[in-house]
């Protein structure tokens, strides 16, 4: 190591990857950072309440990432919209006098509801407000704040929404506006409030504009105004703006962009500057690293891969932050790193584990398993399994249910018990997929005579309903069939009719969609059908007229200059070729050039096929 950096992974696939030295030790577990304390936060635990063995409390605050279990949820009557999460409750409310305010209920999992407890706005304002018994404040702000549209990331908004922006008086950071829910969140919250106003002129219609305010600037606007640094937060968020987005797996050439490293060295380890910006910057991490040189003798010039592109990287830094644990993190990542990259080939050979309740259920490669489910502590639930070339891993980012599998997971973290990502595993992790709007032979089937449920969608959505013993179809094998539930306009109508008990209102929405989509569905696929057979024969005359005129014109560049030759063509493409093939050739470039693969009247009554089925799926 004393020679410099060793070089990167290269890219995709495990034969690319150089090889490894031998594993470093770990770092003890519970070694924090060298970063100055963190004070106490929502996703810090307070002291002597006990809540690890409250199991209706979520084991940390999801913030503003989506729930995707059923957990309490906590309100106020003055505010019913401003919902806190189970542990914010636990760990921030239930030891106040306060408490006596908020109601709880369990609710399903909703991807749209975020705790608003979270922010940097509420946790300096509420041990304010409680110092000082003033409630009315609090109420004020939270029945205010859930009157505001939550911010959409890096998802454009447009005008009709009506969000309200807010950009730098100064203009210190080019182009730097943020929606009011950052405003009211994050910069409110600081001293550098002061440096914003409503933006002058407002979002025109029409346009279509994006919130700034990322996670990275975010947390530096935290960090840098504990002593009011404004200067160094312009400067950071302005480089940190001017990066390009990583190149992930692809890779590219090391000398073409800023590349970091862990101070305590796993050997190739490197992190591009977004990720490290993305990941890392303004946390109780970034202390961690140091720039890595870049030069001819380290292989500057070669292709170098961020790590962090790898899922259990991403995976392992959540659980070290939600930690505050550098050591989390690089403990996986040393051993990330000396496992084979996962893959959907079935030729992964770095080791295969599954569930001890049922080892074929779910089957995670070494990878994967080192990122995810050994950094949650859920490694006694798994044991080895043997090598096979039908393993698939269920995280890999090929795998069909790879986002249900991490919803599972997600909840398991939650909880803090993996039964319910068990029962997802045995029960549908090996079930046929949903075919949606696609029809399907010779699978079984559930529902009606108005509406069908594929088995898939009938284990992991309709099975434990309280209509699902209503219904008539169990398993009934249909020659030719698609799935009417499983979009979440349908699935929201089943929940409402499972709530009232009736379900006469689905069938008749369900019978109306049918209707829709013999109208629609089967013309759009004709007409699409065409296009690509039309784009697939243009193609295959152009390829044909390449090679026919290339070959003629070797046999015309051969001949000897000032003899006679026979020459061959027709009335459309002239009598000027050295072949027979090339006249074919260029007659077939014409054809090519007659064909209109895309025709604008057909793709816009799909269009308008499209729309109307749409607004009944």
């Amino acid at each position: 190591m004393n020679g410099g950096p060793a070089p990167p992974r290269r890219p995709v696939g495990a034969a690319a990857l150089p090889p490894r030295r031998p594993v470093p030790p770990p770092v003890p577990v519970g070694t924090k950072p060298a970063a100055s304390p963190t004070p106490l936060s929502p996703t810090s635990p307070v002291p002597g309440i006990g809540i690890l063995s409250d199991i209706d409390v979520g084991s940390h605050c999801p913030e503003t990432n989506p729930l995707y279990a059923a957990a309490y949820w906590y309100t106020t009557p003055d505010a019913p919209a401003f919902e806190v999460c189970s542990y914010c409750y636990a760990t921030q409310i239930r030891p106040t006098p306060w408490v006596v305010k908020f109601q709880g209920k369990k609710k399903s999992a909703d991807p749209n509801r975020h705790c608003r407890f979270s922010t940097l706005r509420i946790r300096n304002l509420w041990p304010q407000c409680l110092h000082n018994n003033d409630w009315s404040t609090i109420s004020r702000y939270m029945t205010h704040r859930a009157t505001l549209a939550d911010c959409k990331g890096l998802a454009p908004s447009s005008a009709d929404v009506g969000i309200k922006w807010y950009s730098l008086k100064h203009r210190d950071i080019p182009n730097f506006d943020i929606c009011a829910a950052c405003y009211e969140d994050i910069a409110l919250a600081t001293p550098f409030r002061n440096m914003f106003e409503p933006h002058p002129t407002g979002q025109p219609a029409g346009e279509e504009w994006v919130c700034t305010m990322t996670n990275y600037a975010g947390r530096a606007m935290e960090l840098y105004a504990k002593s009011n640094r404004w200067r160094d937060f312009v400067i950071n968020v302005t480089q940190a703006g001017s990066v390009r987005p990583c190149e992930g797996l692809q890779g590219v050439v090391g000398n073409q962009r800023r590349w970091f490293r862990p101070k305590r060295r796993i050997e190739g380890l490197v992190v591009c500057d977004a990720c490290f910006y993305d990941w890392f910057g303004a946390t109780c991490m970034e202390h961690e690293f140091e720039p890595t040189p870049v030069s001819f003798a380290n292989g500057g010039y070669n292709t170098w891969v961020c790590d962090m592109a790898l899922i259990p990287m991403k995976i392992a830094q959540m659980k070290a932050l939600q930690a505050k644990d550098f050591g989390v993190w690089w403990n996986a990542a040393r051993e990330i790193l000396v496992t084979p990259q996962c893959t959907y080939d079935g030729n992964y050979t770095g080791g295969w584990y599954g569930l001890k309740s049922n080892p074929e259920c779910a089957n995670i490669c070494a990878q994967c398993f080192a990122g995810t489910i050994k950094v949650y502590g859920f490694r006694d639930r798994f044991i080895p399994i043997p090598n096979n070339p039908n393993r698939r891993c269920v995280f890999s980012s090929a795998a069909p249910r790879q986002l249900q599998f991490f919803n599972r997971l997600d909840e398991a973290i939650m909880t803090r018990s993996l039964t319910t990502f068990e029962d997802y595993a045995r029960r549908i992790g090996n079930l046929p997929l949903c075919p949606k709007s696609n029809p399907v032979e010779n699978q079984r089937w559930y529902g009606s005579n108005e509406f069908l449920i594929c088995v898939s969608c009938w284990e992991e959505f309709a099975k434990d309903t309280a209509l699902a013993p209503r219904l008539p179809f169990r398993g009934v094998v249909r020659p030719s069939a698609c799935c009417d539930l499983y979009s979440p306009r349908m699935r929201g109508l089943w929940t409402e009719a499972c709530a009232k008990g009736d379900m006469s209102a689905f069938v008749a929405f369900a019978k109306h969609r049918a209707q829709i989509y013999a109208q629609t569905v089967p013309a759009m696929q004709q007409m699409l059908a065409m296009a690509k057979m039309r784009m697939e024969q243009q193609q295959t005359l152009m390829l044909s007229s390449v090679m026919l005129q290339g070959a003629d014109n070797v046999v015309g560049a051969s001949r000897p200059v000032g003899m006679g030759y026979d020459l061959y063509g027709n009335g459309n493409v002239g009598f000027h070729y050295a072949t027979p093939a090339g006249a074919t050739g260029a007659a077939q470039f014409q054809q090519a050039l007659g064909i209109t693969s895309v025709q604008g009247g057909e793709m816009m009554q799909v269009a308008q096929l499209e729309a109307l089925w749409q607004s009944v799926e």
